[in-house]
């Protein structure tokens, strides 16, 4: 058996960037092409077990993507043998505003007649953030979403590195504690 054969690698990578460029397009006739058309087949979901085409096409039929700005931050393939493959990936997306990772899984087979497809699959549930990022970046993110604004990756750290100061700044004010009955400011009248 040969490990990483670069042709199969190669394929199967190629392979995987259509199948996320389906998704991205909810392109559910070529989303379920690239699954094994078998009552064996398996997809794990964040929400759902689905154990055969027949409920992987269902589930696809009424399943709109919550998320945009889909992409790979790692993807690790690998080939075992000419015939079989895994597909393992970090994807990070937006989710209702928020950027968030998740993970997703992919066993590739390549079938006589029918050529490579994904006999078996899972997604997990996406990570609160990122590992080693400050929950003010998601705070950041929604923030410029609901104003309409890009923020630029070039700013992100000193965007999300001044509000990180702001809020230590603002930690002791906001740890004081106010009697219910103190004024917040002089009323005058006239």
């Amino acid at each position: 058996m040969t490990l990483n054969e670069p042709a199969v690698v190669q394929a199967v990578t190629t392979l995987h960037d259509a199948y996320e460029e389906a998704l991205g397009a909810n392109d559910v006739d070529a989303l379920n092409a690239f699954f094994w058309d078998s009552p064996f087949v398996v997809r794990y979901g964040v929400a759902e077990q689905l154990y055969g085409t027949e409920e992987l096409r269902a589930y696809r039929q009424g399943h709109t993507p919550p998320y945009t700005e889909r992409r790979i931050v790692r993807r690790e393939v690998s080939a075992f043998g000419p015939a079989f493959a895994t597909v393992m990936s970090e994807i990070e997306m937006l989710i209702n505003g928020v950027r968030r990772r998740s993970r997703q899984s992919q066993t590739w087979v390549q079938l006589q007649d029918l050529g490579w497809r994904i006999v078996a699959a899972h997604v997990s549930a996406p990570l609160a953030f990122p590992p080693g990022s400050s929950p003010w970046m998601a705070y950041a993110d929604t923030v410029a979403s609901r104003l309409g604004l890009t923020l630029a990756e070039a700013h992100r750290a000193g965007v999300v590195g001044n509000l990180e100061r702001t809020a230590a700044i603002a930690a002791p004010f906001l740890a004081f504690a106010l009697p219910d009955e103190a004024e917040p400011a002089p009323v005058f009248t006239a």
